[in-house]
């Protein structure tokens, strides 16, 4: 299992068993990366038995404004990704981990959409591509800039959060569940257009908060929890998210 960074990976059209490839972009403002998002990168790792998980910092994000630089951001991710990729070595030595700096060196808004639609470009059409999120984006997907075009090129693989339940989205959505809802081979084993809903990772955390205590957590001995050790030192030397 390898560590690399990218910002426009092209992978192989074959696994080293001679399946289609299995791609997974976990993509997020990551202000910080936490735990959380590391678990979620873990667990479809192994679910879905990815060749490669793609680490993917947003540039500009539509819907959120006032995020941490992109630099600082970025840096974050490589130093967080470094545990992740120890722990894949471990348990998923077959994934290879990826940080693209794709969307940040990207100008204008990120618009998912449009990084999948260049990611399936380079892979080619038969590779498994996933987009992985939490279920909290999962339920106001039809919120994202052409939402129905995400399945043109990817599927949606969501982790469920405690108390998650589909019926909040809205009725076209849960409409959508219905009709697209994959099992794990089922992902594995096709291109794209499928919804994966895993329930199994029981983990809640929020960014909003994280950033609220890292606010007031400035002469603290420890880290926060849930932020890893690298990411806390970098705050700390960086003097972000100070009050």
């Amino acid at each position: 299992m390898t560590l690399s960074s990218s910002a426009a990976p092209h992978a192989p059209r074959t696994s080293p068993d001679g399946s289609i490839r299995r791609i997974g972009v976990l993509g997020g403002t990551f202000d910080p990366i936490h735990t959380g998002h590391l678990a979620l990168g873990a667990l479809f790792a192994r679910t879905l038995a990815l060749d490669e998980l793609i680490l993917m910092p947003a540039g500009q994000q539509p819907q959120k404004h006032g995020s941490t630089p992109p630099g600082h951001r970025l840096a974050m991710t490589r130093l967080a990704a470094e545990l992740l990729a120890a722990e894949l070595a471990r348990t998923q030595p077959s994934t290879q981990l990826i940080v693209s700096t794709r969307e940040i060196e990207r100008a204008g808004p990120s618009y998912t959409v449009d990084t999948l639609r260049e990611i399936r470009r380079d892979i080619g059409a038969q590779a498994s591509l996933s987009l992985l999120i939490g279920s909290d984006q999962l339920v106001r997907l039809d919120t994202w800039h052409a939402w129905r075009e995400l399945f043109d090129y990817a599927h949606v693989c969501a982790a469920a959060r405690p108390g998650f339940n589909r019926d909040t989205a809205s009725p076209q959505l849960r409409e959508v569940f219905a009709e697209r809802e994959k099992s794990a081979l089922g992902v594995q084993s096709t291109p794209c257009g499928g919804i994966l809903i895993d329930d199994s990772l029981a983990v809640d955390i929020s960014a909003t908060e994280l950033r609220a205590t890292l606010a007031h957590a400035r002469d603290a001995a420890t880290p926060p929890a849930n932020l890893p050790e690298p990411v806390w030192q970098y705050i700390r030397a960086q003097h972000l998210y100070r009050a």
